[in-house]
């Protein structure tokens, strides 16, 4: 096999980066369901991610293997990130219009879970009545939109999977042997 030119392996990037967000959106719309039970809802969402990062894996190793098993670590990570670009972006815009538009109650679910638990746990009373200011707060702010905020959380969650990015491409990198054994 040949080595696939660059445009090839960014467009097949792009694919499965669209592809990953799909599953994204399924996933995370099924994890919401949970959001009572706080446990099982960030347990849910733990393995949604870990299932985010093996799907972009599997990917990449496919676009090693369309490049004739071997890859650059530069060249597949270079991949990775536009599937995590590409991912990420349209993952922060559906969990965006999810809370403002489809789901309008979900923060005070999350509240309300949230207290429930910490209640649970027999925290003092001011601990719950600073965590219920803090979610309020939270709620107002959502409620109008900030660029600045909206740039600065999209780009800590690039950079957070951009990471463990690093770590798929270390992985799935494999260079050619320097003496042919033909």
């Amino acid at each position: 096999m040949e080595n696939i030119t660059a445009a090839q392996r960014n467009k097949m990037a792009l694919k499965y980066g669209l592809l990953v967000s799909v599953i994204y959106i399924l996933v995370s719309s099924v994890v919401n369901i949970f959001i009572a039970n706080l446990i099982v809802f960030y347990v849910s969402k733990f393995i949604g991610y870990m299932l985010f990062f093996v799907i972009i894996g599997y990917f990449a190793a496919s676009i090693r293997k369309a490049n004739g098993g071997y890859i650059e670590f530069r060249e597949v990570f270079g991949a990775i990130f536009i599937m995590i670009l590409t991912a990420s972006t349209i993952s922060y815009l559906y969990n965006y219009i999810y809370i403002l538009y489809i789901d309008t109650h979900y923060m005070e679910k999350l509240k309300s879970a949230s207290i429930h638990y910490m209640e649970k746990m027999n925290m003092p009373e001011s601990k719950l009545d600073e965590t219920a200011q803090k979610f309020d707060e939270q709620i107002e702010e959502a409620k109008h939109f900030n660029l600045k905020r909206n740039i600065l959380t999209l780009s800590g969650a690039y950079l957070l999977d951009s990471l463990f990015g690093l770590i798929v491409a270390a992985i799935v990198k494999k260079q050619k042997p320097i003496f042919d054994s033909n």
